[in-house]
C-alpha cells in the first residue's frame, strides 16, 4: 500500500512539541503515513531540512492579507471574543486597557460597546466564520498540495485565535477536496483561544470534558468529535533512563537534599519575587538546605530581557540550577530553543526529569501545572503579587486566577493556593514532608483535563485519522 502523505502545518510551541514529536512521527509511520511539515518561518530559516518532507508555511502571505485588510482584522477580533467565558471576559477588558491611552473616549467607547454586544449574540461566531472564508480566499499552498499529492491535512486548533495561519492551510485544503483533520494542543484552546475558522472532517480532543466544551461553546457536531488524548504528553509515559540520583549529579546537584522546582511565566516580576523569597528567606522553607531549580518561560520577552541576565546570574551565585529551554545569546541567536520545539534529539528532554524527580513546584496557573500533575509532583500557585508597579493587570496573578481552566475545582482541588508568603511557606513545608499529599487529586485532574493517560495518545489520533480519510 503507498504511503498517504499528510500535510502538517507547524507555527507555534505547542504544535511543533506535539506533531513533531519523534514519538508521533513514529506512530505516523507505523499507520502508513508520510508526513510533510510546513514549517513556519522562524523554525524553516533556522535549519537544514529534507526538502522533500519540509516545506515553508507562507505565513508572509496570510500576514500581509491580515494586514491589508481592516474588516479581516475586525472579523478575527470579534471572533476571539463570541466564545463567552471568564477568560474571553477577561481578554476583552486587556484589549480596552491597550486601547486606553491610544484611542479618542468616544470612539474606543463605541467600538467596545459593539464588540460586548455582538458577541454575546447566537450563532454569530458561525457568522463571522462563514463571511471570513467568504471575503478572504486564500492560495498559498495549492501548488504545493498538488505537486506534492497530499492526501490529507493535520492542524492545530480549529483556525481559532492563535491558529489563524494553520485554519487558512486547513481551507485551502478543503477548497481542493482535501480532508482536514484538527487536534487541540493545550488544555485551554477550546474555551479560550475564541471561535474556530473552519470545520474539520473530524476534531481530536482530550477527554470528554474538552468534548463537552467543544459541543456546547463552538457548536461542533459530536458525531465528529473523538476523544484522542493529549499526544504531546505521552512521552511523560514513557521511560527514564537515569534515576533520580543520576539525574540530580548530573545537574551538579545533591541528590540527598530536596528539591524544589520553580517554573516561571514571562512575568520577570514575579522571578524577583521568587529570589527573595527562595533565596534571602530560603531559612524560613525547610529546615534543611535544599536544591532550587529555576525554570524560566522559553519565550524572548523574558529570555531576551537585560533583567533576565542579571537575574540569572543572581540565582546561579546563590547556588540555584538554571533549567533554561531555550538559552538566547548577545546576538539574538534562538536556535536552541527551537531545536528543542521540534525535538530533534530522540529520548527524555530535561523537563521530563524534573517533573517527576523534584519533590515540589512553585508556579504561577501555567499549563506547566497540569503536566506536573500528570507526573504526580505536588505544586503550589503562587496567588499574590508582591510587585505590583507599572504591571499590566494581564500578567498579574488575580488575572491569571480568574481565568475557566484555573477555576476548574479539580484544579485547585489538585495543588494549593498560597494567597500570601506564610501560605507558601506552609505549602512547602507540607509538601516537602510528604510529597503523597493530594495525590489522588492530582491524578482525578490530570483525567479530567487529559483522558486515558497510557501514552498512546498519538496511536489513537493516527487512527481516527485513517478511519476516516
Amino acid at each position: 500500500m503507498p504511503e498517504i502523505k499528510i500535510g502538517i502545518p507547524l507555527h507555534g510551541k505547542m504544535a511543533a512539541r506535539a506533531f513533531h514529536q519523534p514519538s508521533f512521527r513514529e506512530r505516523l509511520t507505523e499507520g502508513g503515513f508520510k508526513p510533510l511539515y510546513f514549517l513556519s518561518p522562524t523554525y524553516f530559516r533556522a535549519f537544514d531540512f529534507d526538502p522533500g518532507k519540509y516545506f515553508e508555511l507562507q505565513v508572509e502571505q496570510y500576514d500581509a492579507l491580515y494586514q491589508k485588510h481592516f474588516f479581516l482584522q475586525q472579523l478575527r477580533m470579534l471572533r476571539r471574543f463570541v466564545v463567552v467565558t471568564d477568560t474571553t471576559d477577561l481578554r476583552f477588558r486587556e484589549t480596552i486597557e491597550n486601547k486606553l491611552f491610544e484611542a479618542t473616549l468616544l470612539g474606543m467607547s463605541g467600538q467596545m460597546a459593539f464588540v460586548n454586544f455582538i458577541r454575546h449574540i447566537p450563532g454569530m461566531g458561525r457568522f463571522l466564520g462563514w463571511l471570513e472564508k467568504q471575503f478572504y480566499v486564500t492560495h498559498a499552498h495549492d501548488k504545493m498540495f498538488i505537486e506534492q499529492e497530499i492526501s490529507c491535512v493535520l492542524t492545530p486548533g480549529m483556525g481559532n485565535f492563535g491558529f489563524w495561519n494553520e485554519g487558512s492551510f486547513a481551507l485551502e485544503a478543503q477548497r481542493m477536496g482535501i480532508p482536514a483533520f484538527a487536534a487541540i494542543t493545550n488544555y485551554d484552546n477550546i474555551v479560550n483561544m475564541g471561535y474556530r475558522g473552519f470545520n474539520p472532517a473530524c476534531l481530536a480532543v482530550w477527554s470528554k470534558q474538552m468534548a463537552d466544551e467543544a459541543i456546547r461553546l463552538h457548536q461542533f457536531p459530536a458525531s465528529k468529535i473523538e476523544i484522542t488524548g493529549p499526544i504531546q504528553y505521552d512521552r511523560f509515559k514513557s521511560h527514564l533512563p537515569k534515576n533520580r540520583s543520576e539525574f540530580l549529579q548530573s545537574l551538579n546537584l545533591d541528590p540527598s537534599k530536596k528539591t524544589i522546582l520553580f517554573a516561571g511565566g514571562v512575568n520577570i516580576h514575579h522571578y524577583f519575587d521568587i529570589y527573595r523569597v527562595f533565596v534571602r528567606q530560603k531559612e524560613k522553607i525547610w529546615r534543611e538546605p535544599f536544591n532550587l531549580v529555576i525554570r524560566p518561560y522559553p519565550h524572548v520577552k523574558l529570555l531576551g530581557s537585560p533583567a533576565w541576565k542579571v537575574l540569572e546570574d543572581m540565582f546561579r551565585d546563590a547556588g540555584a540550577y538554571i533549567s533554561n529551554p531555550g538559552s538566547i545569546d548577545a546576538t539574538g541567536d534562538r536556535s536552541a530553543e527551537l531545536s528543542m520545539d521540534l525535538s530533534f534529539n530522540e529520548g527524555p528532554d530535561e523537563l521530563n526529569y524534573l517533573l517527576h524527580y523534584c519533590d515540589v513546584m512553585a508556579n504561577y496557573f501555567s499549563t506547566i501545572g497540569l503536566e506536573a500533575a500528570i507526573c504526580d509532583l505536588p505544586t503550589i500557585h503562587v496567588g499574590f503579587d508582591t510587585y505590583t508597579f507599572g504591571q499590566r493587570f494581564s500578567v498579574s496573578t488575580r488575572f491569571l486566577q480568574s481565568q475557566t481552566h484555573n477555576r476548574r475545582p479539580l484544579r485547585l482541588a489538585a495543588s494549593r493556593v498560597a494567597k500570601n508568603e506564610k501560605e507558601l511557606f506552609a505549602g512547602l513545608e507540607a509538601y516537602l514532608g510528604d510529597r503523597t499529599l493530594e495525590r489522588d487529586a492530582r491524578l482525578a485532574y490530570a483525567e479530567s483535563e487529559c483522558g486515558e493517560l497510557d501514552g498512546q495518545s498519538g496511536s489513537r489520533l493516527v487512527k481516527m485519522i485513517k478511519s476516516r480519510i
